[in-house]
């Protein structure tokens, strides 16, 4: 799950604070009377982590590949990784999921807004500086490295790439700072169309480049891999998106 989706799951979810959980249970290994009998003040997010913030305590909650939430609508047949049920009836269900609990000063400590091109506080000079400092990396895996900007998965990541015409497998460093800005600005941009998408009721956004066959500008065949230390499948047009690059007294053009 990316980004957009932990925002929109933080104003659905918003309504359950200040109600008290009950009874708290799953298959992941936490402290649950940690939390039970204790109200819920807050649900927020940074990146792709969703937090549960209680008066000492908090849950983290990382929605991995398939992770998903039902709100007093249990999957039948299948056991929770987190279960909440709260004093007015109601129940809050996490599958498929990472559920960890942190003492709130390390959630402060270990989870910085500023990282995420979503929440106001991002700090873009910051990302910038990150990635300088990550010489060897490819721009298909700052995209997805969440140290640098918090959020961002595949799809984004091959959208924002063809939507600013930059091969996924151009070397970060050769990128220049201006271009650069501009890549991190689309990634934030994209983010926010998407998640006005799924307040509309559309699960998926309309995407250009992403598991296509054909490009949508030049009308080229679209081509697919997995690159980068991250591994994760690149979708790009050999037209628009050529493999060429000089950085200092490197020189590369796709054969």
């Amino acid at each position: 799950m990316e980004g957009p989706g932990v925002r929109m799951m933080v104003e659905e979810l918003a309504p359950l604070a200040g109600r008290m959980v009950a009874s708290a249970g799953g298959s992941s290994r936490i402290d649950y009377g940690s939390i039970t009998g204790q109200h819920l003040q807050r649900v927020h997010c940074t990146g792709k982590l969703l937090f549960l913030r209680f008066p000492q305590v908090s849950i983290r909650i990382h929605f991995l590949m398939w992770g998903r939430y039902r709100l007093n609508d249990p999957v039948e047949g299948k056991k929770p990784r987190l279960t909440l049920r709260f004093d007015d009836g109601s129940r809050l269900d996490f599958y498929t999921t990472a559920v960890v609990l942190l003492e709130n000063p390390d959630v402060a400590r270990l989870h910085d807004p500023t990282l995420d091109p979503m929440d106001e506080h991002w700090d873009e000079d910051r990302a910038v500086a990150l990635v300088r400092a990550k010489a060897d990396d490819l721009i298909c895996d700052t995209l997805l490295d969440q140290e640098v900007l918090a959020g961002p998965g595949n799809l984004i990541k091959n959208e924002v790439l063809f939507t600013e015409r930059i091969h996924p497998r151009t070397p970060t460093r050769c990128i220049p700072d201006r271009k650069l800005r501009g890549l991190f600005r689309e990634v934030r941009d994209f983010s926010l169309r998407w998640l006005d998408q799924k307040r509309q009721g559309n699960r998926r956004p309309v995407t250009a480049i992403y598991q296509k066959g054909t490009c949508p500008s030049c009308g080229g065949k679209v081509r697919s891999g997995r690159i980068g230390r991250f591994n994760r499948i690149s979708f790009w047009c050999p037209a628009c998106q050529e493999e060429e690059y000089r950085c200092g007294e490197e020189t590369r053009r796709e054969a």
